[in-house]
């Protein structure tokens, strides 16, 4: 998969490429998945990326608010337009309760430009993390665990950001059997806000 093209400039017109949150999760519907993030399930709005914004007040208090929709067999994918739950440990254990697998890619750009981190969880547990600039530097109980997906992907500190990212979505589509499309990220799918108090009360 490459998406240094039209998937990639896609990315990149919507903000993407600067700072992404976002969890592919197998399993679970779009609704089961915005229930465990303790989203407002009245708040569900079909929308684009796009119109992400079209009727969120700016005023109102809330802890977050992300997109989710089916991307590939039996998983959904959520992109998170604010917050960074999806990177903390409590709400990954509620996404892979029972026996359920949560892939996380994000790049906040804390520290450095580009990509950071990929992380599996299965059952509530890291099983491994890779830091996608450095990918020998892994965490987790199975560090090796993505080793078979990771064959031949342009990982590491001594390719650009763009190939690193193109790197990272082919390792997810590897895992999923369906990589990500400019089709599927142009496409409607639903917005949920999660309240204030959703994870900190």
């Amino acid at each position: 998969m490459n998406l240094s093209g039209e998937s990639w400039e896609l990315l990149r017109a919507y903000g993407m490429d600067d700072s992404l949150v976002s969890a592919w999760c197998k399993g679970l519907s779009v609704e089961e998945a915005a229930t465990r993030l303790r989203a407002d399930l009245g708040s569900a709005t079909p929308c684009t990326w796009e119109r992400i914004e079209d009727g969120l007040d700016p005023a109102s208090p809330r802890e977050g608010v992300v997109w989710i929709g089916a991307q590939a067999p039996g998983w959904v994918l959520i992109i998170a337009f604010e917050g960074d739950h999806l990177a903390l440990p409590e709400p990954q254990r509620a996404l892979t309760a029972n026996g359920g697998e949560l892939i996380y890619l994000g790049w906040p750009l804390y520290e450095m430009e580009g990509p950071q981190d990929l992380e599996y969880v299965v059952d509530g547990r890291p099983r491994t993390s890779v830091c996608l600039v450095a990918p020998d530097v892994r965490a987790g109980r199975e560090p090796d665990a993505l080793n078979a997906h990771m064959e031949g992907l342009a990982l590491g500190a001594g390719n650009d950001s763009d190939t690193i990212s193109d790197a990272a979505f082919a390792l997810i589509g590897r895992m999923t059997g369906r990589p990500l499309s400019a089709d599927w990220l142009r496409a409607e799918h639903t917005r949920y806000v999660l309240p204030m108090g959703a994870w900190n009360g």
